[in-house]
């Protein structure tokens, strides 16, 4: 059984609901997803949807936040920066894809300072 595939399972244990997914945080580079490079975004979606085929509720600002908010300027991106916080607080745990990278380890960090599992998963999401 996988890492992830274990992970979920324990996250479930001892829900009521048989349906309960965690909320997970995913880790992957922000930066390529806004410069909008479409191949980057397709393997961040990717990772999303390994979250989801594991059983989890993927959360993924990268994705979501440059829909509304311009992360080119300064105090737009310090609000992102928060949100991306108040997001990861609400999760189960973070799971990092991919090589680290300057983004990547600022979100392990943070997750590491709010308590939360951080699982590694390399870019063809296998168990690192």
């Amino acid at each position: 059984m996988s890492e992830a595939t274990t992970a979920i399972a324990k996250l479930r244990n001892n829900k009521p609901n048989p349906n309960y997914r965690p909320m997970i945080f995913v880790i992957a580079p922000f930066t390529e997803v806004i410069k909008g490079n479409s191949a980057d975004i397709m393997v961040v979606r990717s990772y999303c949807r390994f979250v989801y085929q594991k059983g989890g509720i993927p959360v993924c600002p990268q994705l979501y936040l440059p829909q509304f908010i311009n992360l080119h300027n300064s105090k737009e991106f310090q609000i992102a920066a928060f949100i991306n916080i108040v997001l990861l607080t609400k999760c189960a745990e973070a799971w990092s894809f991919g090589s680290p990278t300057h983004d990547t380890r600022y979100f392990i960090r943070l997750a590491k300072r709010k308590n939360k599992e951080v699982r590694y998963f390399n870019t063809r999401m296998e168990d690192c």
